[in-house]
């Protein structure tokens, strides 16, 4: 039977996370474009002090599913990062903030899955996350739609099911989190795409012009244009977990 998800979060205790107390996620566009300086090493400080739950022979599926799903997020974060890169040189300053948004939500979930690894006596090696392939930036956000469908549709559902043979709850919670932080980022993409790309000069243009803040909570990675009134809709934690993209670096 499938763990509940409202019962998983009760498990699910925060700790510490990027972005330290202020308002803001440290990511400014200038290293986030060159490829995240520092954004492995936010993920060394993991096998710190960390208590190993169990050895890993008793959770092999999980540490497998888990691994594999670590190295699509980052990989999916450095797509997001490259494509921010080209948005930002093309002046689409309003697509290039969006996908640091997204790229700041991908860099969370693997960091998650990344603890939870530590945790089974296990790491992970990130410097083989691939490196996509770079277009124009309407190509770019045709391709990032594609790749957030599949994810939804194709990925996570064939990684829960590998997780419910070995009932690792902390395992479960996070991969549910991101599933659903990714149906968010499929709809904040959508609203580009439902005018392209006939109309992408346009659209593109009117984004630069009224482009949203952006926050993402830095516990599971739910990524919106405001802060929730009362709790994240993803993980049910306080708001106070979310943080602000900065705005000013893309348009300032």
């Amino acid at each position: 039977m499938r763990t509940s998800l409202e019962g998983l979060r009760q498990l699910r205790s925060p700790g510490p996370r990027p972005g330290g107390d202020g308002d803001t996620i440290a990511l400014s566009r200038r290293p986030l474009l060159l490829g995240c300086v520092g954004a492995f090493g936010a993920l060394a400080f993991v096998h710190s002090g960390i208590r190993v739950l169990a050895a890993p022979s008793q959770y092999p599926e999980t540490i497998d599913a888990l691994g594999r799903a670590a190295g699509a997020e980052m990989t999916a974060h450095l797509r997001y990062v490259g494509f921010a890169g080209r948005a930002h040189d093309e002046g689409y300053r309003g697509v290039a903030y969006l996908f640091t948004g997204l790229a700041t939500s991908e860099l969370i979930h693997a960091q998650n899955y990344h603890r939870i690894l530590a945790r089974l006596g296990k790491s992970i090696d990130f410097g083989a996350a691939r490196q996509t392939k770079v277009g124009d930036t309407q190509t770019n956000l045709i391709s990032a739609a594609e790749a957030e469908l599949n994810t939804i549709d194709n990925v996570y559902p064939e990684i829960l099911q590998r997780l419910e043979s070995e009932h690792l709850d902390a395992a479960i919670l996070n991969v549910t989190y991101a599933w659903e932080s990714h149906k968010q980022h499929r709809d904040l993409i959508a609203k580009i795409l439902r005018w392209s790309p006939s109309f992408f000069e346009s659209v593109a243009k009117k984004i630069d012009g009224r482009t949203d803040k952006l926050y993402v909570c830095a516990i599971c990675g739910s990524t919106l244009h405001e802060v929730p009134s009362e709790q994240c809709p993803i993980c049910r934690f306080e708001v106070s977990h979310y943080r602000l993209i900065p705005l000013e670096t893309f348009l300032g």
